[in-house]
């Protein structure tokens, strides 16, 4: 495991110098890559039993989830803006709340973005995700650290800021390196020393100034447009609606399993991760850490939550389904999940989480996600014996 230092960025920062820009371009969309009747279905578990009602309950939480990111995120744009019309310290703080609403939509909605409805397109997929949020990261990429004041891109005044030349940056030094994303506009809106990085004064240092103005607003916007397309991939009567069940199935299932498998128990929940706190964080420059661990729990929460008829389509597909992974067992151990990442502090995993309150969570996420795992596990049925 590799802890996030101010040496790797400097490294980092040096190499990009004597490389070559590779070419890269946005993503295309799912729309874009080759018609899904062309593909072979990628394999998967076959329905055990019927699962129509769960795969539209899937869409619609999706299509709520959107919705709520959008709301949440609208804001920040306006917000960034105003700050860099006025840069004080109230309105950065306005700025910083809307991130930090904006993120934690993502967190939220980012159960719906891991696997795509067409297998030829996955990989454009996987771009969107990392154009969007890249976990670790280290910060120095982008911009000044307390000891080498003149890193990142916003001091590589030999390149010019445009967003073709940002995306040819991302992540091409290693996977840690974003030039684009949430960690971008989280870098630079939280360097809070405005006399620093945010007040033109005439002199020397106000090209950087300049640039890190220019940088801010073209990662806003491009994360917003991302963001955007992310939430239109659920709209209409296409992709997920019109595949076969047993697609639904594979994309939901596995869907869930990678959000809490990989994005809470592997990344967050790693046993190192209080040791090492700025590579397992999800919101390190930023904090309020749980918060954001938290709201990654909440699209698992949505499906098991019960309508006013009283059962949830996830809860109605488990119990037809048979097996000792049930809604009550399910909903238990998600409780459990959540109860314990909220007993932890508000910053974690960094604040220094007390021994047994830490081992707790991580017990309490890995047997959520043993449990989530055990869904996509074929199953003998009366037919079948």
């Amino acid at each position: 495991m590799r802890l996030v230092t101010p040496a790797h960025a400097l490294l980092a920062l040096l190499t990009l110098v004597l490389m070559g820009c590779s070419s890269s371009n946005e993503p295309a969309t799912e729309a874009e890559a080759q018609d899904p009747s062309t593909q072979p279905e990628q394999a998967g578990p076959e329905p055990d039993v019927q699962f129509a009602g769960l795969a539209r309950a899937f869409q619609a939480q999706a299509e709520t989830a959107g919705e709520a990111m959008q709301s949440a995120c609208q804001p920040l744009g306006s917000a960034v803006q105003a700050f860099l019309d006025n840069p004080e310290t109230g309105l950065q703080s306005d700025a910083q709340s809307a991130w930090h609403a904006c993120y934690e939509g993502w967190q939220a909605f980012s159960l719906f973005h891991r696997v795509a409805f067409n297998p030829a397109a996955q990989e454009a997929l996987n771009r969107s995700r990392r154009l969007i949020n890249v976990r670790p990261f280290l910060p120095g990429y982008v911009d000044a650290l307390p000891d080498y004041p003149y890193s990142g891109l916003v001091h590589e005044t030999g390149m010019d800021l445009t967003l073709n030349n940002l995306l040819e940056q991302h992540q091409l030094l290693d996977l840690e390196s974003p030039a684009l994303g949430f960690p971008v506009v989280e870098t630079l809106l939280w360097q809070t020393d405005l006399n620093t990085y945010w007040l033109i004064s005439g002199e020397d240092g106000d090209l950087t100034i300049t640039r890190r103005y220019q940088y801010m607003t073209l990662a806003t916007e491009h994360l917003l447009q991302q963001l955007e397309q992310a939430r239109q991939r659920w709209s209409g009567q296409i992709g997920f609606t019109g595949l076969p069940e047993p697609a639904q199935q594979r994309i939901v299932l596995t869907s869930l399993d990678q959000q809490i498998r990989q994005d809470l128990l592997q990344l967050a929940f790693a046993d190192d991760a209080p040791q090492e706190p700025d590579w397992h964080h999800p919101s390190v420059v930023a904090g309020q850490g749980k918060r954001h661990l938290l709201a990654r729990l909440a699209g698992l929460e949505a499906l098991l939550d019960s309508p006013d008829e009283g059962v949830s389509a996830l809860e109605s597909w488990l119990e037809r389904r048979g097996g000792p992974v049930t809604a009550e067992t399910l909903g238990n151990q998600l409780t459990a999940a959540v109860d314990a990442v909220t007993a932890l502090p508000e910053n974690a995993p960094a604040g220094d989480p007390e021994a047994e309150a830490w081992q707790q969570a991580v017990a309490a996420v890995t047997g959520l996600a043993d449990q989530v795992s055990q869904l996509g596990s074929p199953l003998e049925t009366e037919d079948s014996q």
